[in-house]
């Protein structure tokens, strides 16, 4: 670059953020901005991420900025290639007034497992810049969780407290590889006290509903030998796997 233009670039630069200039414009230099550089990133559901489902959908974010300050109306070119290395999506966006490009795409699901590339290049009077990242797509374990009507989310919680002569509702939730949840699978519910053997409060079964949620209710009886902690055990098969989760509750005297 020309001593003269650097010189009067690096000024209305440093002018410029001295000013809070958030953004550059690309017609802002003549040749290329000192430090540019380009970020990309994976979100899904609006969240950073670097692990999607099968059919999930993924949004990639590239960044383009120079010394903090955003570059605005950069073409950014997106590569995307699947896990066995074929070619995905190429698609070139413009930056916005935050210096950002977008793309969302939806991971299909007979190609899906294993680790995508990505790859955002751009070009900045002629500053070559490009960043990569990557991102796993995989099936979750099936899980089956049992709450109450108090709480009790999540494997092996606290499902709340109850008084005597009050109605406990067990829901039970199943969940596939996809964390769909499914439908019609037979749920077993027990209920007993902990450290009595002879203290049952409900055995019984149920099939989970359109929305994978299997319900039983029992009302606590209201004889004060039932005052304690008490443990909850369901179990499904789900395609030859057993699927197990517990929680415990109290039972208090009114």
């Amino acid at each position: 670059m020309n001593p003269k233009k650097e010189l009067l670039a690096a000024s209305l630069l440093a002018i410029a953020l001295a000013a809070g200039l958030g953004t550059i414009s690309y017609g802002f230099f003549a040749e290329a901005p000192p430090n540019a550089r380009i970020d990309v990133f994976s979100y899904k559901n609006g969240a950073a991420s670097d692990s999607f489902l099968p059919s999930d959908n993924v949004s990639l974010e590239a960044r383009l900025s120079c010394k903090n300050a955003s570059i605005a109306g950069v073409p950014v070119t997106f590569e995307v290639k699947t896990p066995n290395g074929t070619n995905f999506l190429s698609q070139r966006v413009l930056t916005d007034s935050l210096g950002t490009a977008n793309v969302t795409f939806q991971i299909p699901s007979e190609i899906s497992l294993g680790t995508w590339q990505i790859q955002a290049a751009s070009e900045v009077y002629g500053q070559a810049l490009n960043a990569t990242t990557n991102f796993e797509c995989e099936t979750l374990p099936p899980v089956i969780d049992v709450f109450t009507q108090k709480g009790g989310y999540g494997p092996n919680t606290q499902g709340g407290t109850f008084a005597l002569n009050e109605t406990l509702i067990l829901n039970a939730e199943v969940r596939d590889e996809l964390n769909q949840t499914v439908g019609n699978q037979l749920v077993a519910f027990e209920v007993e006290k902990y450290n009595a053997t002879d203290v049952y409060l409900y055995f019984g079964t149920n099939v989970t509903n359109a929305t994978g949620i299997a319900s039983v209710q029992s009302r606590i009886p209201p004889d004060p030998s039932y005052v304690g902690i008490y443990e909850v055990y369901v179990s499904v098969d789900y395609n030859g796997t057993v699927l197990l989760d517990t929680l415990t509750f109290t039972v208090q005297q009114q």
